[in-house]
């Protein structure tokens, strides 16, 4: 028979089980009667044939086994019995399971949750067509080209469909006598066609259409409350008026992933405008192939249509996934990565001191059991029987754990569901349970039966058969570093090394959060206004709004000081890396340097200090000999010892500009920036459209009280403008992001594995009381106090806790060493108020913990000790 046949025969057994059985019964019977019928031919009476015929016949019962196993898997029959008995010996025993379930639903919960979320941010599929055969396209190293190269990769022909979207993008969405700000995903007439999104309602974008929209399920809910009939509802934006063509699904996931969420799809408009390419691969294609064919059509381009400054489209080509690792590494975002695999590492050290706590509950449930299984042992139970016996328990708790887990998984992630992150872009999870983690929970369930199940087992399939059938194990103190003890030690020191790393990161957010900036954040507010853009095709225009809105604002009651700037800081970024020539140097050096460009009054405003110099006046605008003003970090740099007020610099081939002051260091970017170099320009003399405007006020009590004027002034400067008021120390909720999640999740794992390990110190306590009790006994028939017995508890937990605090504490000082970059200057990565506050939360969970076995060893009876078995 071929093994496949055999497979087979063995599958259909199983759906006709019950019909195998009738039918061995009633061949079995069938035979004992032939049988009683020849013996009764040969003179036995009835009686005697029929128990004849059964003494030869032998067991029926193992007759109906062995028949059965030439048509069953017999290793699945095996399990399923071994866990039909575990389940009978946990359910006498619900304190056992309970505390086993509970401590493997923890730390399981906790692994898949963050599984989740790495698998939402990184890893999620975007909702398209066959997303396997569409690749996102870069040429010439570019993310984005122009229109006019799209639509000569387009008319290439070389895919079956090239399409572009531009995600970083924003209108203007005027609702009665309202306007605000809406980020909108612009995409090319094909996008919907070639890329598959799918729509609820309506249709996606076509070829041509200019002024049609497609919206979001969120955008449909929130502010059209849920219309019933949205198609063809007319909405203002950026001043002009579209049509809503289609309304997407609820779960909707963007080719960009990460979470981001547009409101709206609206097609690309103006030459000028950049897109990201996709293109849709024919069947067949691999993405090598794919890449050969983008460099042919990447050389006609480069004679067609030469780079401006250069550069060559045929060069640094890419064709990549739209998902998966190698997405990822086409948009540079490893350090994104990274952060997620260390919370990974993080949640499965929590898993594995969960696992710890179920293996030293296995070893105590196996020592109590000791006798049940000598007795199995010794009449005839194999090793490897017991050992397979004690590993369907633990594969039960793992079983029960998980199902366990993945509901905390589900309740956690649908929590995060309704979380807003204070981030520039709209980030909307949509974390569903799919089949990635129910193989991820299934392989959880095993590794943690085997992790907390193989060593007690093994360790129990050890004992001396002769010993343990005669009781001659004493209940005195022995060998003190068993197994328990190992695993309990491990625990501790995993759990100091996760609660070290959380309360560190929590003091560096909490410093974050009391630490100055170098700016004032308490009377500061931030009003951001962007203007249509097809308003203000001139810098005059620009202008005029920019002029009009600070004189009025500095004209209102509660005003001190206002001003404009193009960056916020501690929100936004502006980097160079640039070679500066000065007057006071004959060569040119490259610096890595942050840029602002901002109006008069703007270091007042925001509570700079102008060290030397002064700040810059009405008179520094275009026309007037440029200027600009450096940080002390940056004039140190340039200028040494030389005082820099009066000498001039020169960025790369731009215009020389005098330094006319030099402002105090502060933050820019990041709170853990230090010493960082800044130069600061006026904006009346930089060149471009001015259409994001972020005015920063300075109020002379409560900036709170300032938000319906403001708000109500710059709305009648342009009411196609959309406004947004918020107090600086609000605005500041990006910088403090990394900060809060670090210390939200990495000590809320520190105190998960603390509270684990607390149950297993617990319970080798309470373990070692039961072991002891003899000895106890005697020690007070003897004249111990109960001072005494209560030393022998606590040196017993003190050593426990000592040793695992010491190998976590050590091992902290050196994990914590790479992440010194992520904390704020003046914070240290062995910072001693942080270590002291591990040791006095541990010092009170080891004496709450040995608490409960220390008053028990107190109630111990001497005459009963004595004959305690």
């Amino acid at each position: 028979m071929s093994f496949w046949t055999e497979w087979k025969q063995k599958l259909s057994f199983v759906r006709r089980a019950s019909r195998f059985d009738q039918g061995l019964d009633d061949e079995i019977l069938f035979h004992l009667e032939t049988r009683a019928a020849e013996l009764e031919s040969q003179g036995f009476t009835r009686s005697g044939a029929v128990q004849q015929a059964n003494r030869e016949f032998g067991s029926r019962q193992r007759m109906r086994e062995d028949s059965r196993a030439a048509w069953q898997f017999r290793w699945v029959q095996d399990l399923l019995s071994d866990l039909r008995y575990a389940f009978r010996a946990l359910r006498r025993n619900p304190a056992f399971a309970a505390t086993g379930v509970i401590s493997l639903a923890l730390g399981i919960g906790a692994n898949t949750t963050i599984f989740s979320l790495t698998n939402e941010f990184l890893f999620s599929r975007p909702t398209v067509r066959s997303p396997e055969t569409l690749a996102a396209l870069r040429l010439g190293g570019n993310s984005h080209s122009p229109l006019s190269v799209f639509r000569f990769v387009r008319d290439s022909k070389a895919f079956d469909g090239v399409a572009g979207e531009l995600e970083e993008a924003e209108v203007n969405w005027r609702d009665g006598d309202q306007s605000s700000r809406l980020h909108v995903m612009r995409v090319t007439g094909n996008f919907f066609d070639v890329i598959g999104v799918p729509v609820a309602l309506g249709r996606g974008i076509q070829p041509g259409e200019t002024r049609v929209v497609v919206i979001s399920d969120g955008f449909w809910r929130n502010h059209l409350a849920s219309n019933p009939s949205p198609l063809g509802r007319k909405l203002i934006l950026d001043g002009a008026v579209y049509t809503i063509a289609g309304v997407l699904p609820r779960n909707t996931r963007t080719l960009v992933g990460f979470g981001f969420a547009p409101d709206l799809y609206v097609p690309v408009e103006g030459e000028d405008s950049i897109v990201a390419f996709y293109a849709r691969l024919p069947d067949g294609m691999t993405r090598q192939m794919a890449l050969e064919r983008l460099g042919m059509v990447a050389r006609d381009l480069d004679r067609a249509h030469p780079r401006a400054d250069g550069g060559k489209w045929n060069s640094n080509l890419q064709v990549s996934a739209v998902s998966g690792f190698e997405w990822l590494e086409m948009m540079d975002i490893m350090p994104i990565a990274g952060f997620f695999a260390v919370l990974m590492i993080v949640v499965t050290l929590v898993l594995l001191v969960a696992c710890a706590n179920v293996a030293s509950l296995l070893l105590a449930r196996a020592s109590s059991r000791s006798q049940e299984l000598a007795i199995r042992l010794s009449i005839g139970a194999s090793r490897s029987r017991i050992i397979r016996h004690l590993l369907a328990e633990s594969l039960l708790l793992g079983l029960l754990g998980t199902s366990a887990g993945i509901l905390l998984n589900l309740w956690l992630t649908t929590a995060f569901k309704h979380v807003q992150l204070p981030l520039p872009l709209p980030i909307q999870l949509q974390i569903q349970p799919d089949a990635r983690l129910l193989v991820y929970s299934a392989a959880l369930a095993l590794v943690s039966a085997l992790v907390s199940g193989f060593m007690p087992s093994l360790r129990a399939s050890r004992a001396d058969v002769n010993s343990v059938l005669k009781q001659s194990e004493h209940q005195v103190s022995g060998r003190r570093w068993g197994l328990r003890n190992v695993l309990v030690a491990g625990q501790l020191a995993v759990s100091i090394l996760l609660l070290t790393t959380g309360l560190l990161f929590l003091r560096n957010l909490l410093k974050s959060t009391t630490m100055s900036p170098g700016f004032d954040v308490q009377q500061t507010a931030l009003a951001r206004m962007r203007l249509v853009p097809e308003k203000y095709t001139t810098r005059d225009r620009s202008d005029q709004v920019i002029r009009s809105a600070l004189d009025d604002l500095r004209a209102l009651p509660g005003v001190e000081a206002a001003s404009v700037a193009q960056i916020v800081p501690l929100n936004d970024n502006l980097q160079f890396g640039q070679s500066i020539r000065t007057d006071t140097i004959s060569e040119p050096r490259h610096n890595e340097f942050t840029g602002n460009n901002v109006s008069p009054q703007y270091f007042q405003t925001m509570g700079i200090r102008i060290l030397r110099g002064r700040e810059f006046a009405d008179s520094d605008r275009a026309g007037n000999p440029s200027v600009v003003i450096l940080n002390e970090a940056f004039a140190r740099r340039l200028f040494g010892a030389v005082e820099p007020v009066g000498h001039w610099i020169q960025i790369g081939d731009g215009q020389r500009a005098t330094v006319v002051g030099v402002a105090k260091n502060s933050k820019y970017f990041l709170l853990s920036e230090d010493e960082k170099s800044a130069i600061y320009w006026p904006t009346a003399q930089q060149e471009g459209l001015l259409t994001d405007l972020n005015f920063l006020i300075r109020a002379r009590s409560r900036p709170d009280d300032l938000a319906k004027p403001v708000n109500v002034l710059l709305s009648k400067l342009d009411s196609s403008a959309a406004v947004e008021f918020k107090p600086m120390r609000d605005a500041l909720g990006f910088a403090l992001l990394p900060s809060r999640v670090a210390a939200l999740l990495l000590g809320s794992m520190g105190f998960l594995g603390l509270a684990l390990a607390a149950v297993g110190l617990y319970g080798v306590l309470v373990y070692a009381i039961a072991r002891r009790t003899r000895e106890i006994g005697l020690r007070v028939a003897f004249g111990a106090t109960p001072s005494g017995i209560l030393r022998l508890v606590f040196r017993e937990s003190a050593l426990l806790a000592g040793t695992g605090t010491t190998v976590g504490l050590c091992t902290a000082l050196l994990v914590m060493r790479p992440l010194q970059s992520f904390l704020v200057p003046g914070l240290s990565a062995a910072d001693p108020l942080s270590y002291a506050l591990v040791l006095a939360v541990l010092g009170v969970v080891v004496f709450v913990a040995s608490l409960a076995p220390a008053i028990r060893a107190l109630r111990v009876d001497p005459l009963r000790a004595i004959h305690y078995e």
